[in-house]
This record gives structure tokens, C-alpha cells and sequence, in this order.
């Protein structure tokens, strides 16, 4: 990708996503809908404590919408990240291979760059968990105009999370000369997928809730 994601447009960025190169693809169009998504959750907070009628709640939101700011530009770090990790992978898979020695410097090669592609999604799915945690923090404090855009952002961390998890799996068991040796971190990836699941669904009963309880408009 010529430009990098965070200086490219989206126009630029899905044209490059639908493109033949073999990246950016699903970590890095996830990273970045993820990255939208805790900017999402950033505005809703702001709006939220534009309208907040109840005291006290103000450094709580302030320190809500910091935290979604910088995990959305963390986010946004990663999903370049994630097209450099392969791009390395793909120019190091590439050295010669014709004897014992450049096998061997090869494969010393990729051991490094393997590892990062495995971790730079791992990295994105421990993101998306602490936005989902950051969502159940906000569900008491979202002002029901923004409701709506909360769950939006819970299901998209959801989507993300899962995205990520899936893709760190494959880049295991597609590139890791032993995929044995990340079978715990893969376990904790699981453990952390299904926590945030929960705490997606958490978010999501409470905007149904308070929709459901939300005043009739005027006539």
C-alpha cells in the first residue's frame, strides 16, 4: 500500500483492501474499524458530557473519552503495523533457499517475522477486550441521544476481537514452523474472546434496556 493507513483516504484505503496486493487485508481492515469504532465511543462520551445533567459525572467521562482516543490511535498504529509485519514476512520468505547455509539464515530469517505477525493481531485483540471494558464502564453514563452508538461500538470491538483472534490462529498454523509453541497465547486469546463477548452482550442488554425505557417522542 503506497500510502500509509494513517495518511490515506478511505477511498485510497478500500481500493487498496480490494486490490491484488496481499496486504492490507482482514487485520488491518479490522484494526481500523476498530480504530473508528473507539473514536465512536469517544464521541459519544463528549456528547454525553455536553448533556450530562447530573453532577459529578464529568472527569469520569473525560477520562473515558482520553482513554477510547488512545486506544482508537493505538489501533490505527496497528493496522499499519500489521501490513509492515507481513510485508517483512513476504521479502524475507524470498531469500534464496538453495543450500544448507541459506536455508538456514533463511529460517532465521522468519522466525522473527512470524512472530510478529502472530502478535501484532494478538496485540489488536487485547485492544479491542480494554475497548469493550471501556464500553461497560460508559454504559451508565452514555446520554440516551448516543445510545445507539454505543452498542455500535460494542459490536464492532466484538467483530474486531474475533477478527483478530481468527487471523493470529491462521498466521500459526500457516506460518509457525512450530504452532505447538503458541498453544497457550492462542488459549488466552480464546479466554479473552469469550470475556469480551460477554461484556459486548452486557453493553448491548443495556442499550436495548434503555431504549426500551426511553420517553415517547412529544406529539
Amino acid at each position: 500500500m503506497p500510502t500509509p493507513v494513517a495518511d490515506s483516504t478511505l477511498e485510497q484505503f478500500r481500493a487498496a483492501v480490494a486490490g491484488t496486493r496481499p496486504v492490507p487485508a482482514g487485520v488491518t481492515a479490522a484494526a481500523v474499524s476498530v480504530s473508528f469504532a473507539l473514536g465512536l465511543l469517544a464521541k459519544a462520551l463528549s456528547v454525553s458530557g455536553r448533556r450530562q445533567t447530573l453532577a459529578g459525572h464529568g472527569p469520569d467521562l473525560e477520562a473515558l473519552a482520553t482513554a477510547a482516543q488512545a486506544g482508537s490511535a493505538r489501533m490505527m498504529q496497528l493496522a499499519g503495523d500489521d501490513i509492515d509485519a507481513f510485508e517483512d514476512y513476504l521479502a524475507r520468505a524470498r531469500k534464496p533457499h538453495d543450500d544448507a547455509l541459506e536455508r538456514q539464515t533463511r529460517r532465521r530469517a522468519l522466525e522473527g517475522a512470524v512472530h510478529r505477525a502472530i502478535e501484532l493481531p494478538l496485540a489488536a485483540a487485547r485492544e479491542s477486550a480494554a475497548g469493550l471494558e471501556l464500553c461497560v464502564e460508559a454504559c451508565p453514563l452514555i446520554h440516551l441521544a448516543v445510545i445507539a452508538d454505543l452498542g455500535a461500538c460494542a459490536s464492532l470491538l466484538a467483530s474486531g476481537l474475533r477478527i483478530f483472534l481468527m487471523c493470529a490462529e491462521s498466521n500459526v498454523r500457516q506460518l509457525a514452523v512450530d504452532p505447538s509453541a503458541y498453544r497457550e497465547v492462542l488459549a488466552r486469546g480464546k479466554d479473552r474472546q469469550e470475556q469480551g463477548l460477554r461484556r459486548a452482550q452486557t453493553v448491548l442488554t443495556h442499550v436495548a434496556a434503555t431504549l426500551e425505557a426511553a420517553p415517547a417522542p412529544e406529539a
